[in-house]
């Protein structure tokens, strides 16, 4: 099945619908700050409180723009109008790191253009309409999803306790220490990936492979971005007691990052670390999170004797 077109963004319009399915979630009290590479693609998107500092602001997003070596940015506020003065500070701020094509503000339902002298929206705004653009339409396609708040994203990885009661039953006939864990690994990635779904006894193999360092890397190499494994990680991770968690609440999250889902990949990330407070694969993918480095530009899976720690620093 060949993937569907780039969605092509005209105007403030068609980017404010955008912004959402970027996310993940519809910002509210936020300022948000999207980044594009030369050759016009979306390269991420960060979102703050509008009550964070400006100049942290200003210093992540600009850090951002270096490492995703983006060369335009667009800074959106959501908050009231009396934001506009500060939103047009911050942006004059970033544009000394990355040129800001345009700083918009989003209030009640309607949107401003804050740029000096650009007639794009009269000075009483105009209404923003996402559902008379396409893009809603296509990013659905793309099996992306807009959630009302940030918070929303608890419920795609809370667990399922009749789910975890039969995999707690079916673990019960597991030996402790499998003889290729490796190899239950990518079987399990095998039946995923054909469309089929994990009987309840192959999600008790899985997780305990995964307690294995060989067949927890074999599964995070092997993850990347494609919607089969974004279905495959959810499902699991609310269908395995608690104890085995970790590991694929960690790899929930590295494949929301590599789908450019950053408040799924938090989410997923902080059941993992609640689970296994120390556990090195969540620090790693903490790491790329924090530090707004573009999936695009971390090869994935990493060419043969390259190591991710040393890549990283």
């Amino acid at each position: 099945m060949l993937d569907p077109a780039p969605s092509i963004v005209h105007g403030p319009a068609d980017l404010l619908t955008t912004i959402p399915y970027v996310l993940g979630y519809h910002p509210q009290q936020s300022i948000v700050v999207v980044l594009i590479a030369d050759d016009g693609r979306l390269a991420c998107g960060l979102s703050v409180g509008r009550h964070a500092p400006d100049a942290m602001i200003v210093a992540e997003s600009s850090t951002a723009a270096s490492r995703a070596d983006a060369s335009r940015a667009f800074v959106v506020g959501y908050g009231p109008l009396s934001d506009r003065e500060r939103l047009t500070k911050i942006a004059d701020s970033l544009h000394m790191a990355v040129t800001v094509q345009a700083c918009l503000l989003v209030d009640d339902g309607r949107y401003y253009c804050l740029n000096d002298g650009c007639p794009c929206t009269p000075e009483q705004g105009a209404v923003l309409d996402p559902a008379g653009s396409v893009i809603a339409a296509e990013m659905t396609l793309r099996g992306r999803v807009a959630l009302p708040s940030r918070e929303d994203f608890g419920s795609f990885i809370e667990p399922d306790p009749d789910a975890q009661e039969r995999t707690a039953a079916a673990l019960s006939h597991v030996p402790g220490l499998l003889p290729d864990p490796v190899a239950v690994v990518h079987t399990s990635l095998d039946i995923a990936s054909t469309g089929g779904r994990l009987s309840d006894e192959q999600v008790a193999y899985l997780a305990v492979a995964l307690q294995n360092n060989d067949g927890r890397s074999a599964a995070w190499l092997a993850t990347t971005g494609e919607t089969w494994q974004h279905d495959l990680w959810l499902d699991l991770v609310r269908r395995v007691p608690e104890h085995c968690v970790a590991a694929l609440a960690n790899l929930v999250a590295w494949n929301a990052w590599r789908r450019s889902e950053p408040a799924l990949a938090w989410a997923a990330l902080a059941r993992a670390m609640h689970a296994r407070p120390d556990n090195t694969m969540s620090q790693l993918i903490g790491f790329v999170l924090t530090a707004g480095i573009s999936p695009a530009t971390l090869p994935w899976p990493l060419p043969d004797g390259t190591d991710l720690e040393d890549l990283l620093r």
